[in-house]
């Protein structure tokens, strides 16, 4: 597992979810979705421009935070540092590479599972991760946090949402189905007292 690119892609859809939009979402936001806003420029249009359908979804449909052309310009340059993004040369346009389209779906799937109306059920994860596989210990804890759900006791966690196609493929790609377990349930005892954990 790259771990190192779970980090990034974690902390890009943290920040997204829990504290708005930065330069660097929004540039990766826009190359997914709009090509003409590249072709534009981003200094030019990136920050009054409107077609970010996964930006506005977030931030309401008629406006949302819009960053700094100076902080746009230095996310431009450390995207590209970083194999996100590339600049064609001679169109002089910017693009996703394989690595940024990977970042931006990341974003997407997990935001789009927490905008489902709640099915009723709930959903547990017990996990028994080996000491020598800790940062997959660790790696598992952030992905439930970030899908909004909450420890019941150590390594038992409870959320309402269904875990994301793509992590379910991580577990099994590296071989951690053996350790991790997953629970559907309607019915659970204490359900008025977990329900108001999850959601506050």
């Amino acid at each position: 597992m790259k771990y190192s690119f779970q980090q990034k892609k974690r902390s890009v859809t943290y920040k997204l979810f829990s504290k708005g939009i930065d330069a660097t979402t929004h540039i990766l936001l826009a190359l997914y979705e709009n090509t003409q806003l590249a072709r534009e420029g981003f200094l030019r249009g990136c920050p009054q421009y409107s077609g970010f359908g996964l930006a506005r979804a977030v931030f309401g449909k008629d406006s949302y935070p819009q960053p700094k052309k100076e902080a746009i310009r230095t996310d431009l340059s450390r995207l590209q540092k970083e194999g996100l993004i590339k600049k064609d040369p001679k169109q002089k346009i910017y693009y996703l590479t394989d690595k940024g389209k990977e970042l931006v779906s990341y974003i997407e799937n997990r935001f789009l599972i927490l905008q489902e109306p709640w099915d009723k059920k709930f959903r547990v994860v017990i996990f028994d991760v080996p000491e020598k596989k800790r940062y997959w210990r660790v790696f598992l804890k952030r992905e439930l946090e970030l899908m909004q759900f909450q420890q019941l006791q150590k390594s038992v966690y409870i959320g309402k949402y269904p875990l994301p196609a793509s992590l379910i493929k991580e577990i099994e790609a590296d071989n951690m189905g053996e350790f991790v377990y997953i629970f559907t349930a309607e019915n659970i005892d204490r359900q008025d007292e977990i329900l108001k954990m999850l959601n506050e």
